[in-house]
């Protein structure tokens, strides 16, 4: 009875046939098959993401670099730019590995105007990388590399209309091709100011224009010239320079005997040559026995003949005495 029993317990268990399990299997399959690429898509849209904000920072910071330093982070070629911008203080660039989200190493390269960042990526998401970085171009499609340039700031085409801070070797990056307006604001640290515009201006628009200086002392250069329509003196009680200068400019002034010429001076803007005789001094006196002694007399003239003046001297005396006189001739330019 038992034993029979055991029979028909046995008889009542159940449990998966192999249809039942190709079945499930079958399914599981494709499952897999349906979820394993969206996985990997997940995945590598977040590699590629990473990627592309990982190589805009080394782009940032070399850029950063430059406008700092005058020149591209580390040697000559900037193969050692990453450990270059992780040494400084503070570090330009942190946080970033050697390589990239997609297990592939990530190199730098320079020109005197370019900086660049070389990577690989993998199929079907080397393009992707490309589209999120401007300025990057797939190098070699059959290994996925990628290359994202940068140029000097300033130079790059969307910072075409800016100037650089720094001298990058080409001078048009610091020319200033509009007029500046400031607002205003003033100009401190200058140097020299270099004028190339043929007869420039500088003017106020409003008030008074000041010169200064911290040494008190507003020099023109050597070989210089000056204009000015006046000039007025503190000193002076404020008084005009030209009411304190007489209205004629002194040339020379010369020793001259009858019958001498003096030349006539050359007067810029409206001046007269003028000249004034100034007579030697007077000899003689009264001597017995001579004819005309004791009546001494002098008359000077100066006789206008075109480009020079003549000397004329009338001695009531003797002409030795006449042609001996020494006389004085000062030359200016009048000014009415």
């Amino acid at each position: 009875m038992k034993k029979r029993a055991d029979l028909r317990s046995s008889k009542g268990q159940s449990g998966f046939t192999l249809i039942e399990l190709s079945v499930v299997l079958a399914v599981l399959t494709l499952m897999a098959m349906f979820s394993v690429p969206k996985f990997m898509e997940s995945i590598n849209e977040k590699r590629s993401g990473l990627t592309i904000q990982e190589t805009q920072a080394v782009l940032d910071a070399a850029r950063t670099y430059r406008m700092k330093n005058g020149a591209w982070p580390g040697d000559s070629t900037c193969s050692n730019a990453k450990s270059v911008l992780e040494g400084t203080n503070p570090p330009m660039l942190a946080g970033v590995n050697n390589k990239n989200k997609f297990n592939s190493a990530i190199s730098t390269q320079c020109t005197t105007y370019t900086f660049s960042v070389t990577q690989n990526i993998i199929k079907d998401w080397d393009g992707d990388v490309a589209n999120g970085l401007p300025a990057t171009t797939i190098t070699d499609k059959a290994n996925h590399t990628i290359r994202s340039t940068i140029g000097v700031p300033g130079t790059e085409p969307a910072l075409s209309t800016k100037l650089s801070r720094v001298s990058t070797g080409n001078p048009e990056d610091n020319r200033m091709r509009a007029t500046l307006l400031l607002g205003g604001q003033s100009i401190a640290e200058g140097g020299d100011i270099q004028l190339s515009k043929v007869n420039p201006t500088i003017s106020a628009q409003n008030g008074s224009l000041n010169l200064s200086s911290a040494s008190q002392d507003v020099s023109i250069a050597a070989g210089n010239m000056l204009t000015a329509d006046d000039i007025r003196i503190r000193t002076r009680n404020n008084a005009l320079l030209s009411d304190l200068l007489p209205n004629y400019v002194q040339k020379g002034t010369y020793l001259v005997r009858h019958g001498w010429g003096v030349i006539k001076p050359t007067c810029s803007n409206g001046g007269i040559p003028k000249a004034s005789l100034r007579p030697g001094m007077m000899s003689g006196g009264y001597n017995p026995g001579v004819t005309g002694s004791g009546i001494f007399g002098f008359v000077y003239r100066l006789i206008d003949n075109g480009k020079m003046w003549i000397v004329q001297t009338d001695i009531w005396g003797t002409a030795e005495e006449r042609n001996k006189l020494d006389s004085l001739v000062d030359v200016y330019c009048y000014y009415p």
